[in-house]
């Protein structure tokens, strides 16, 4: 077995993030896109996020993000960030103004000259925003991010999105409100996506065992099947730690993260085993006590250039 777990020195941000949710429990998550451009050649394409932030105190936020840096010529890159903020109050004008500094986990898919690679890496990301907000809990939102890798091209984005503020749920995490409720077994389907500059796709279907362990933590166990593209033939099971919070009585989001023991590998020859990470983000929609649907978004971390993004629906059921 080989390790392609990813340096995790940046996560106490989230952590810190879902410790302090319990104290205050206003909570933003927020959609932007707009514009990037890579800072030594010019070069122009999309940049998309999405954002949960949560306040501490008057003027504090700490935030964590999923940034897509679009497709400037030869790579395209994504990543997961946390940043804290430091925001004015909203004047009465309904405008406040932050800025936000921390860690981007970036995964790009670059050219190279027998291909392309998997390069994965941490890179500063610096913000300023300036936010509108609307009496009904909506607020719309002006973002601009400098992303600055040590030894890939530094890009700047400006966004413009919008957002919703929620109440949250005090206390214990929805499927901890009945001991009965603390376990999930869900069944999903969707597309598998390798990060080649083809981006080769397959079905794919995963089954989930989700055990709550605390107020904000959950474990899981998930066997996966990527299914077969022409670069890649890959099933396994993972294991993964989250940090989750609950928006109001339905809505929970949580982001996970562990290794993934592939058991079936017929991308890479001679060898049919293999340990790499899976990255995770998940919103859990509780229909009822018993029923809960979930959209997650998958990253397989590989050191043979075989990253893959897993895109899965499905239902499953609490006891």
């Amino acid at each position: 077995m080989r390790f392609a777990l990813p340096n995790t020195a940046a996560l106490p941000v989230g952590a810190a993030l879902l410790a302090l949710s319990g104290a205050l429990h206003a909570q933003d998550v927020s959609v932007q896109a707009g514009q990037l451009r890579v800072s030594d050649s010019g070069d122009k394409s999309f940049a998309v996020a999405v954002a949960y932030a949560h306040p501490v105190g008057d003027y504090l936020a700490l935030s964590l993000s999923y940034l897509n840096e679009g497709h400037p010529p030869n790579h395209h890159r994504d990543g997961a960030a946390g940043q804290v903020w430091l925001r004015s109050k909203i004047n009465q004008d309904g405008l406040s103004f932050g800025v936000g500094a921390g860690q981007d986990y970036y995964f790009d898919t670059a050219r190279t000259a027998t291909g392309y690679s998997n390069d994965h890496g941490w890179a500063p990301i610096y913000s300023v925003q300036a936010t509108y907000h609307h009496q009904n809990r909506w607020y719309t939102q002006v973002q601009l991010n400098r992303v600055l890798p040590r030894e890939k091209e530094a890009t700047t984005q400006l966004l413009v999105g919008f957002g919703y503020r929620f109440d949250g749920v005090r206390g214990n995490k929805l499927h901890l409100e009945e001991a009965s409720t603390d376990d999930t077994l869900t069944l999903l389907s969707g597309r598998a996506i390798v990060n080649s500059l083809n981006s080769e796709q397959s079905h794919a279907y995963s089954l989930e065992y989700r055990r709550a362990v605390g107020k904000y933590i959950d474990w899981t166990v998930t066997g996966l099947k990527e299914g077969t593209t022409a670069r890649t033939r890959r099933a396994g099971v993972a294991t993964q730690a989250w940090l989750i919070r609950s928006l109001n009585n339905h809505i929970e989001l949580g982001m996970g993260f562990g290794p993934y023991g592939v058991l079936d590998l017929h991308d890479v020859p001679g060898r049919q085993s293999h340990l790499a990470g899976l990255l995770s983000v998940a919103t859990r929609y509780h229909f009822n006590k018993r029923i809960v649907g979930q959209l997650l978004m998958q990253r397989v971390i590989t050191d043979y250039h075989r990253d893959a993004d897993v895109l899965l629906v499905g239902l499953g059921t609490t006891f």
